[in-house]
């Protein structure tokens, strides 16, 4: 329901799944606009769970950010443990520049971040560099994303592929977790510092890893859940308002002109 497209790679031993392909276009706004009564509150629902399924999962989580992670896909990133982003540069299909950018921009489409999903960047990033991002709709480039702490790491996607046929000892370890790992296969740099992160995490007594990620994420989950009708109903209430709609509709047009203009 809540039309967020992504590719989750699980290990063999179920200790870390990687999150690549986040959306680059967040959530798909055309569902909010003039938006079928009966199915508004299923979407809102079923984004809700994904919070509470991502935030508080047992597996250690890392988002390999490989192109524009705007508002769905900044939530991704942020319900993950851990964050790693190309740093942009020459895309080496399109030959064009390409510069990714992360953060919350609902201001911008004239609407707002909801409260569970504003407060992850104000945990992340602290509280004033949050307000400010959250009310201007701020989307940060990898540098500033790493300055803030709204990443952990950055890496150049220019850099060359590795084949997994030339890793030798920790890296060749890690080969025999990666799921359908094919030995002719080459990672980009992208998704080889994801995999080495998520095998750091893979070390950790599992009991021990999740416990202490419960001390941070736990209460927050659990006013989720005491709260998630009420936040269900502001915002299908919210979202449904005339001034909303006219600048969701605004928005989705502007898109529609871009996207045009690229073909």
């Amino acid at each position: 329901m809540c039309m967020m497209y992504f590719l989750i790679k699980f290990s063999h031993n179920e200790t870390f799944a990687v999150l690549t392909h986040l959306p680059r276009s967040g959530l798909d706004v055309s569902e909010l606009v003039s938006p079928d009564e009966d199915r508004l509150p299923k979407f809102w629902n079923s984004l809700q769970q994904v919070y509470i399924d991502l935030y508080g999962s047992r597996l250690a989580t890392v988002a390999a950010i490989q192109g524009h992670a705007p508002a769905g896909g900044c939530f991704l990133a942020l319900a993950c443990d851990y964050r790693v982003m190309v740093s942009g540069g020459i895309n080496r299909q399109t030959k064009r520049k390409h510069v990714p950018t992360i953060g919350f921009n609902e201001t911008q489409l004239g609407i707002a971040a909801p409260p569970w999903m504003g407060q992850m960047m104000v945990r992340t990033i602290g509280f004033r560099r949050a307000e400010l991002a959250l009310a201007l709709g701020s989307l940060y480039p990898p540098d500033q994303a790493l300055e803030v702490g709204l990443v952990d790491a950055v890496v150049d996607d220019a850099e060359a592929l590795e084949p997994l046929s030339t890793w030798e000892g920790e890296s060749k370890a890690l080969l025999n977790l990666l799921p359908n790992a094919n030995k002719d296969e080459e990672l980009n740099p992208l998704m080889l510092n994801a995999y080495r992160q998520a095998k750091i995490f893979s070390k950790i007594p599992s009991q021990a890893r999740v416990a202490s990620k419960m001390v941070t994420r736990d209460e927050h989950i659990q006013d989720m859940l005491a709260k998630r009708q009420e936040d269900n109903d502001h915002f299908c209430t919210f979202v449904t308002q005339d001034l909303v709609q006219k600048n969701l509709i605004a928005y989705v047009d502007a898109l529609k002109k871009k996207n045009k203009m690229k073909r």
